[in-house]
């Protein structure tokens, strides 16, 4: 049996039913871990929601700094104007499923908006687009790496 706070006469029924997809609760809540909130309070539909968590302040999350690599390990130059970079964070998946080719190779000529690659991040999967018309000279990443925001992923000719 559920009770009212004030109210000492037990009910079957909430006053108010709550129509909260679980799917959009644990999206929001994994967002909010992962930029280290403790307390967030949003509403769906007609209900407000409002998530804390106890325990000490966590700080947001930390990018670790890129190793050092040796001289013999060159590192590729990316300061062309046509390397296209991660717009967001995540894992940089190069082909559409682990069956299929991947969606371009050194070598191939791209059109502007064709996919370049998907980004999973939080379990959501977003289409890259390539901004532009080229030849990819050369792909930074391999398949299922992890990237940040800016992260080269290619440059085109």
């Amino acid at each position: 049996m559920l009770r009212l706070r004030d109210q000492k006469t037990p009910f079957k029924e909430p006053v108010h039913p709550m129509s909260v997809d679980a799917n959009d609760l644990i999206a929001k809540m994994e967002w909010a871990a992962a930029n280290g909130l403790r307390e967030m309070v949003f509403t769906l539909g007609r209900t407000e929601v409002k998530l804390r968590r106890d325990g000490p302040a966590s700080a947001p999350p930390v990018v670790a700094a890129p190793l050092a690599t040796p001289a013999s390990d060159p590192q590729p130059d990316t300061s062309a104007t046509d390397v296209i970079t991660a717009p967001l964070a995540g894992l940089c998946h190069l082909k559409p499923d682990p069956e299929n080719p991947p969606f371009l190779r050194p070598g191939d000529s791209i059109e502007a908006g064709q996919t370049i690659c998907i980004i999973e991040a939080m379990k959501v999967m977003t289409a890259i687009p390539a901004p532009q018309a080229g030849r990819v000279e050369e792909v930074f990443v391999s398949d299922g790496a992890s990237v940040a925001v800016g992260t080269p992923l290619l440059r085109l000719v």
